[in-house]
């Protein structure tokens, strides 16, 4: 299976310094790998935020799991915090048994995302 990904601006005036990513698909060991790099090389080096869309993931293994931890130290570096937006009920399920939504910022819509990164 594949997973199509999508990087977007925010809309001009919203955010300073963010990105927003949909994802779409099915993320598993396949095509994890290819997805962290084409992610790396696809969000721009001023981007300190990033939003995940994940409303039309339909499937995500441990290996896609990791990709959204190195996402995670990836933007933490830059002193910013992933989002993670939309999440289907089966994803959900694995973030709150595994504990990861800890370590993510989990809200029900890319507005919502949109508003937590504002009144930070």
């Amino acid at each position: 299976m594949t997973v199509a990904v999508e990087l977007a601006v925010v809309p001009e005036g919203a955010l300073e310094r963010a990105a927003v990513l949909a994802l779409a698909g099915e993320l598993d060991y396949t095509n994890a790998e290819q997805l962290r790099q084409d992610i790396v090389e696809a969000l721009p080096s001023d981007s300190r935020d990033l939003i995940v869309d994940l409303t039309h993931l339909s499937f995500c293994d441990s290996t896609g799991i990791r990709v959204f931890l190195g996402l995670r130290t990836l933007v933490g570096e830059r002193g910013g915090v992933v989002a993670l937006a939309d999440m289907q009920p089966r994803l959900t399920r694995i973030f709150r048994t595994t504990g990861l939504v800890h370590f993510f910022t989990v809200v029900p819509t890319v507005s919502d995302a949109v508003d937590f990164l504002r009144s930070r």
